[in-house]
């Protein structure tokens, strides 16, 4: 009878294993043991197997950012603008961006240009959101409490407006960029 060695996980150096990388042969953890087609396998190895896929300079997530910005300003303006049809063209406008992104990168994946996409989506229609509020400072001056409260709804849908639409324009980004 023939008794192994004691072997530790390579990420968990005190939890002992006979789990073993099938690709690089490193002792692994049922914890860190991911399951693949063709076996365990270690998070470094599928690291490395997935980083084939992500060919994205940073020339592309650039491009990726100035497009989305310059995109997505008139998109805001105008489609916030369209009452409940924000519903049918605010994901149309998060797809075209993405597609115009993937175009002038050429295809090229990229890990992170979804949320570069994203975040220049926000950085765009957050100083608008923000601008709505500056006439709260003005309420109590401005006139009757009947005015102040229509006033107050009418702040209330712009800026609903204006929500909904980030998350209808950004989830459909990042839905065709994923």
């Amino acid at each position: 009878m023939t008794e192994e060695e004691t072997l530790f996980c390579v990420n968990h150096p005190n939890v002992e294993t006979r789990l073993r990388c099938n690709r690089c042969g490193n002792p692994i953890c049922p914890k860190c043991a991911i399951r693949t087609p063709v076996g365990f396998r270690c998070p470094q190895c599928v690291k490395t197997q997935q980083a084939v896929f992500y060919t994205a300079s940073t020339v592309d997530y650039i491009i990726a950012a100035v497009v989305s910005l310059a995109l997505s300003l008139p998109a805001y303006l105008v489609i916030t603008r369209l009452g409940w049809f924000i519903f049918f063209l605010a994901p149309a406008a998060g797809i075209g961006i993405a597609e115009v992104v993937r175009r002038l990168t050429r295809r090229r994946r990229g890990r992170w240009i979804w949320l570069v996409v994203a975040a220049s989506i926000v950085l765009t229609a957050l100083p608008f959101m923000l601008f709505a509020f500056v006439p709260l400072l003005f309420l109590p001056a401005s006139g009757s409490p009947d005015q102040a409260g229509t006033f107050f709804v009418s702040l209330l849908f712009q800026v609903g407006y204006a929500v909904l639409y980030l998350v209808l324009v950004v989830g459909a980004a990042i839905a065709r960029l994923r």
